[in-house]
């Protein structure tokens, strides 16, 4: 019996084993995934994250910059609704609504310019694909 569970404990070790020696990284595979490839897919894709990653950084500085003056409105409205006795959640969302269509056509203003230098790069980087 003792030898049994030594052999089950031992059988049971090496399965646990083996996937957490599977997962390690290969020193060759961290060198390659380190150098860039030539792969103009590989290259494509890229340039886009980059170009993605560039958008959304303009699209997130310009949407906080929007919700700080809807949330001041909300505050004033829940705010104004407790005075009067009246639902603040109803004002809230009634406030959300009325300062998002009131923020929106500054926020569309300012989201032109990096939406039309978004797409130009993502045409420039898509021109070798479609010339093929």
């Amino acid at each position: 019996m003792k030898t049994s569970t030594t052999i089950i404990s031992l059988a049971l070790l090496a399965a646990l084993a083996g996937p957490a020696v599977a997962q390690t990284a290969a020193p060759a595979a961290a060198a390659a995934a380190t150098t860039p490839s030539t792969d103009p897919v590989v290259v494509r894709r890229a340039e886009m994250r980059r170009i993605n990653a560039e958008f959304n950084k303009k699209r997130d500085a310009a949407t906080k910059e929007r919700m700080v003056t809807v949330n001041a409105a909300i505050a004033a409205a829940e705010k104004d609704a407790k005075a009067k006795g009246t639902d603040p959640l109803v004002a809230r969302r009634e406030a959300r609504t009325k300062a998002m269509a009131e923020t929106r056509p500054a926020f569309d203003a300012r989201m032109k310019p990096a939406i039309a230098e978004r797409d130009a790069a993502r045409a420039k980087a898509n021109a070798p694909a479609a010339a093929k």
